[in-house]
């Protein structure tokens, strides 16, 4: 037998003549471990663990029963099996040891052939136990990593085993768990009805739900109790003849999704009741903001147009750049709404045919003023003639006022803005150039994003440049075209505007 296999057998003894008869019949397979008294047996027990024990029923200083007592109430002793090296008129102390939990005995004289089967009979028998064990604790070990909590029932409720998860979740060390009820741990207020349907599902009285979710009472490190929701799986097991014999449940702590969905539920009311305090608010800026506007534009234009009197070159100036200015503000107002309108969904657009040319003329020539009062170059290169697109005037116009607004405002003194406009295969081209700092890589990258439709303003880009470029970018998409940014930090940005001609409308691909 290889040395590795070869069992350890300890012989408690008081008469050497016996221990060496014994160690003469088993030394060739096993290794052998002596004690003379029962006490010293005991403590080699414990520090060995041997695979098998003889014990002589005669041994002086302790009891044989007593010394088996002790060693089967030992967690590290109670598996070893015990062989009672039984004197045939000492019956009573014989029949004590088997009661105490020897597993076997042999009478004196000792037989070898006898000793030699009923040892190697043990041995196997400890073998298969010990790997029943291992493949047992290796099971429990899988279970204790594994991500969900693991409890099995017997039919009665009651716990035979529960995984390391499930341990940490109620509180309570393992061996404090094992052969409680599972109802003791149900809340008070919810007890009788989950331990009525435990009871039923265990019975076969009632159907098994493929996941259900229950309260656990569990225990903190402080002494102090909570409620916990656990959702559960259950598996129902049965014996040979399809009798219910127990119940595996396996659970996942959803404490903290329904918690947070709690607060979610909280915090979508507030949410909904802010944007309704909102939209009434934005209803009823509308018209304090538009009636003032309407007053302050006109007003101006009469003034401008010299109905209420001439006025000289640097008055007619001025009222030009006040005039413009209104405008300004006027698109900026269309812009707060157009927001608004956006995220509620309630946009309409009014269609109609409409002249680029005569639009961006009427723009640039109403930027002059600005662009001569900040001192930079303008040029313009738009063609005798564009086709005629279909769209909603009062947008198109907002998009083009905002990016040249923009160019003019971000390209410092004494550079150059321009505007550009062509057509090809139907498609009207404008480029918006100027020659300030460039778009951020962050604000360009979500512009370049689609934006979902729900989309809140943190999610998208809060700047007054970024945010108006994407109220472009929608108006655009509305119109079936599309808009694009080229822009090299330092080296100025380029805007390009793609709009379908009315004998050409159809989607166009970014």
């Amino acid at each position: 037998m290889n040395q590795k296999e070869r069992s350890k057998i300890l012989i408690i003894d008081s008469e050497d003549r016996n221990v060496e008869l014994l160690e003469s019949i088993l030394i060739s397979e096993h290794d052998i471990i002596r004690s003379s008294s029962g006490n010293e047996g005991l403590q080699k027990a414990i520090d060995n663990e041997p695979d098998l024990i003889l014990l002589d029923n005669m041994i002086k200083d302790i009891a044989a029963h007593e010394i088996c007592r002790i060693l089967k109430n030992n967690e590290s002793t109670k598996l070893i099996p015990i062989v009672i090296i039984a004197t045939p008129d000492k019956k009573d102390e014989k029949i004590k040891s088997l009661e105490e939990g020897a597993d076997d005995f042999v009478n004196k004289p000792v037989s070898h052939l006898e000793i030699s089967t009923r040892v190697k009979a043990l041995l196997k028998i400890k073998r298969l136990q010990d790997k029943v064990i291992k493949e047992r604790n290796q099971a429990s070990r899988y279970l204790d990593v594994i991500g969900s909590i693991i409890i099995i029932l017997d039919k009665d409720s009651n716990i035979d085993f529960a995984n390391k998860k499930a341990c940490n979740l109620l509180g309570w060390k393992k061996e404090d768990i094992l052969g409680k009820s599972l109802a003791d741990f149900f809340p008070e207020d919810t007890k009788d009805i989950q331990k009525k349907e435990l009871f039923q599902i265990l019975e076969g009285k009632r159907e098994l739900p493929e996941f259900h979710e229950l309260l656990l009472l569990t225990k903190n490190s402080d002494g102090t109790t909570e409620k916990r929701l656990i959702l559960w799986h259950d598996v129902i097991l049965k014996d040979e003849e399809g009798k219910i014999i127990g119940m595996i449940r396996s659970g996942e702590d959803n404490t903290e999704r329904a918690n947070m969905e709690e607060e979610l539920t909280k915090a979508n009311e507030k949410l909904r009741l802010s944007h309704k305090m909102k939209d009434e608010f934005l209803a009823n800026i509308n018209h304090e903001l538009r009636t003032p506007l309407i007053s302050i534009k006109g007003f101006s234009e009469l003034l401008y147009n010299e109905r209420l009197g001439e006025l000289n070159e640097h008055q007619k100036k001025t009222m030009k750049t006040v005039v413009h200015n209104s405008e300004r503000l006027r698109h900026l107002i269309e812009s707060l709404f157009y927001v608004s309108d956006m995220q509620n969904e309630t946009i309409k657009y009014t269609f109609s045919l409409i002249d680029l040319k005569e639009m961006l003329e009427s723009i640039t020539a109403s930027m002059l003023s600005n662009i001569e009062h900040k001192g930079i170059e303008f040029k313009k290169e738009i063609p005798e003639t564009l086709p005629i697109v279909k769209g909603n005037s009062k947008y198109i116009e907002s998009v083009l006022i905002h990016l040249l607004d923009n160019a003019i405002k971000f390209t410092p003194a004494g550079e150059t803005v321009s505007v550009s406009s062509s057509e090809e295969n139907g498609i009207v081209h404008i480029i918006v150039r100027d020659s300030g700092p460039g778009i951020p890589n962050d604000i360009l990258c979500q512009f370049c994003t689609d934006i979902p439709e729900d989309a809140s303003e943190s999610d998208i880009c809060c700047t007054n440049r970024d945010y108006g470029l994407i109220i472009c970018k929608k108006i655009i998409s509305a119109h079936k075209g599309d808009m694009g940014i080229d822009t090299k930090t330092g080296n100025g940005t380029e805007i390009h505007v793609r709009l379908p001609a009315f004998e050409n409308e159809k989607t166009i691909s970014e």
